[in-house]
């Protein structure tokens, strides 16, 4: 069948406004806008320590406000990283030691101190760093029935546009 008189302006502004929410959807995506990166290279021994095991160093000194509210009464608070690192893909928070107060190991106190930041900054895990020892320590979370669902791919919603537009045009 021909086109009618038309056939094309309709074609091209639904095309037009299907590519418009892609981009709406796209720019309201979320990329990691919680980390924010370091301007300055980042020195001191805990970076050279993470550096010589293939961690790269990508911020210093995070803080993620947090409003909580109960009632009508609102409350702040924190979440602090010592330094952001990454390696193979992968975000780890890195936190330091602290001297007065150690940290025993055991799952409650893990999930209690850790599970909020990998949570809330979504990372892979946490570099728990001994920095007097010279150590760090791997702390990762496998929460077993969440599961994030897959981020669908612009490329997805451009092939599934084409492919109605063929078949509209093929109807007619």
């Amino acid at each position: 069948m021909m086109l009618r008189d038309g056939d094309l302006i309709v074609l091209f502004l639904l095309l037009i406004l299907v590519v418009f929410f892609i981009i709406r959807w796209w720019k309201k995506a979320d990329f990691r806008p919680v980390l924010t990166a370091s301007n300055h290279p980042i020195r001191g021994e805990v970076p050279t320590m993470l550096e010589a095991d293939g961690f790269e160093l990508i911020a210093a000194k995070q803080r993620l406000p947090i409003a909580v509210r109960v009632g009508d009464t609102s409350y702040d608070s924190r979440l602090y990283v010592d330094y952001v690192a990454t390696r193979a893909g992968n975000t780890y928070l890195v936190v330091l030691a602290k001297d007065k107060k150690p940290l025993r190991f055991s799952g409650a106190i893990l999930r209690d101190r850790f599970l909020a930041h990998v949570l809330a900054f979504r990372a892979a895990g946490i570099l728990y760093v001994e920095p007097h020892h010279g150590m760090y320590k791997t702390v990762s979370f496998d929460v077993t029935g969440v599961r994030y669902p897959p981020r669908r791919r612009l490329a997805s919603y451009v092939i599934t546009l084409v492919i109605g537009a063929l078949i509209t045009l093929l109807i007619r």
